[in-house]
């Protein structure tokens, strides 16, 4: 009789080994915001230079988050694989721009929702605007649309830009455990990390975002590739 494949792990014992594997460096990254966040209130040469660029994020306004964006979550990062050996080697520059065209993309959406989220909650800075700001993000947002579409669009990077092979990908496994071990990982970092985004005022929020998410995207990049191109050379290293 041939041996049966083994099990995969249960949805929390895969939610708990995300859990286990981040936690260090969602806390160190909560760690660092804490850090540029009271630098902005006590700091007084640090606070008049996050003034100076909220300024010029005002005035450039999306194409301010469209470059932050771009540098933040495709360029930097890519440049950081590519330093330690991780990033493809075939078809590096198809890779590049298909994360530039994506983050850019996103980076106007999430200044757009942060203007969107002070447009209907007020620019306040108390308990209940804060809580409200972050519930709307993290619960409502980021299951239905946030994490779900940026897992699918790394997945199409991954699989050299093919909506066909993307579409074809998102199996039940994607559904049931890619998306909800990304969401707590998202939890994990934006909840704590976003209480003290919406605290600075509406102009510093998506510079702040941007730091963030320099760190953040590497932890989301390993999760959304998906199982076939890890095996498959091809799929991986267009």
């Amino acid at each position: 009789m041939p041996d049966l494949p083994p099990a995969e792990p249960g949805i929390s014992s895969s939610i708990a080994a995300v859990f286990r594997q981040n936690r260090v460096p969602g806390l160190a990254l909560n760690a660092v915001v804490i850090l540029l966040v009271l630098s902005y209130f006590r700091v007084p040469a640090v606070a008049d230079m996050w003034e100076a660029l909220g300024a010029f994020k005002l005035r450039w306004s999306f194409a301010f988050s469209l470059v932050a964006t771009v540098f933040a979550a495709a360029l930097l990062p890519s440049l950081m694989q590519w330093l330690m050996g991780t990033l493809p080697a075939g078809g590096r520059w198809r890779r590049i721009g298909l994360l530039s065209l994506f983050w850019g993309y996103r980076g106007m959406e999430i200044d757009l929702f942060y203007q969107a989220q002070g447009w209907f909650f007020g620019p306040g800075h108390d308990a209940r605007t804060l809580i409200a700001k972050v519930a709307v993000d993290q619960f409502i947002m980021s299951p239905l649309w946030f994490v779900p579409t940026v897992l699918i669009a790394l997945r199409w990077v991954d699989l050299g830009g093919s909506w066909a092979r993307t579409r074809a990908s998102l199996d039940r496994v994607f559904w049931t455990r890619t998306c909800p071990t990304a969401l707590v990982t998202n939890w994990l970092v934006w909840i704590p990390t976003l209480s003290l985004v919406y605290s600075l005022p509406s102009a510093l929020q998506f510079p702040l975002f941007s730091v963030v998410m320099c760190f953040y995207i590497l932890i989301v990049t390993l999760l959304a590739r998906p199982e076939q191109s890890r095996r498959d050379p091809v799929a991986g290293d267009f």
